[in-house]
């Protein structure tokens, strides 16, 4: 895997971390990010991990394993990489990104030890530099940066609205919603965001657009990708999806473009994990 010659302190990798997903066209979008990040990034070893194990175990028994970060991260050390740089494939800082942040924080004390006894040099069982890059709305420059990225789907038509639907948190970080949410409002007219489980929910959305005289609506995922929820919470026939929902007093379409289909947003977690790959030097 190395060349004769390379110090081990020269074993880098990148470490991609998301809540995975069954859906194989959804899953397609997530090469896009790791095209950008090989480009970014040339000659890193590039490597993926799902925090579900629920998707993990499905996917195994289709002959396509994916390690949770656990086991991604044992896997590199074991194979020598001593400066890893773990990136949170997340939108928000909620539950997923914080027992992250306990896997990479355990993983990164784990060095080894060193006396009378034990010789074991650091990095032998841990790793030189480990270091995580945070999720996509983190910082304010954040929410900024993923408001004008959206700019290419409004609608021009002030009647014609763009409805922003994302995965919703019981964690507290369910107000990132509602931050990004406002910086929408004084940004745009036409712009709505709602959660599937959580605030803004279905129904402020329904409120905000009953206020306004916008006769046509067009769903889109604030998620990462356009995985189980999108196809069915958005998109479904059932009589409780959005779609259904919205269709008695608009007209709506649905575009199953996620947010790792969009440049600018790629741009966003790039740069994330930039500031936390020039720490592992």
């Amino acid at each position: 895997m190395f060349k004769v010659g390379e110090k081990m302190s020269d074993h880098k990798a990148i470490l991609l971390v998301t809540f995975g997903t069954n859906v194989t066209e959804a899953a397609n979008s997530f090469k896009h990010l790791e095209n950008k990040i090989r480009k970014a990034f040339p000659g890193v070893e590039v490597r993926w991990s799902y925090t579900a194990k629920s998707i993990r175990n499905n996917l195994a028994r289709q002959g396509y394993a994916v390690d949770s970060p656990i086991t991604a991260l044992s896997k590199l050390q074991d194979e020598g990489f001593t400066r890893v740089a773990v990136q949170s494939v997340h939108v928000l800082a909620g539950q997923e990104y914080y027992d992250l942040v306990n896997v990479v924080d355990n993983m990164a004390r784990f060095h080894g030890s060193s006396g009378k006894h034990f010789q074991s040099k650091i990095g032998k069982f841990g790793f030189h530099r480990l270091t995580l890059g945070t999720p996509l709305l983190y910082n304010f420059e954040d929410y900024q940066e993923v408001a004008e990225g959206i700019r290419s789907f409004v609608p021009e038509n002030p009647e014609h609205a763009l409805v922003l639907v994302g995965h919703g948190s019981g964690h507290h970080a369910f107000s990132t919603y509602g931050c990004l949410n406002d910086l929408l409002r004084h940004r745009y007219s036409n712009v709505f965001l709602g959660t599937i489980e959580g605030y803004p929910s279905s129904r402020e959305v329904k409120q905000d657009l009953s206020r306004t005289g916008i006769k046509q609506v067009t769903l889109m995922p604030l998620m990462n990708i356009a995985g189980e929820h999108a196809v069915s919470d958005l998109a479904g026939e059932q009589a409780a999806s959005w779609k259904s929902q919205l269709q008695q007093d608009y007209q709506v379409s649905v575009s199953l473009f996620g947010l790792l289909d969009m440049e600018d947003i790629l741009n966003i977690y790039v740069k994330h994990l930039r500031e936390a790959y020039n720490k592992i030097d």
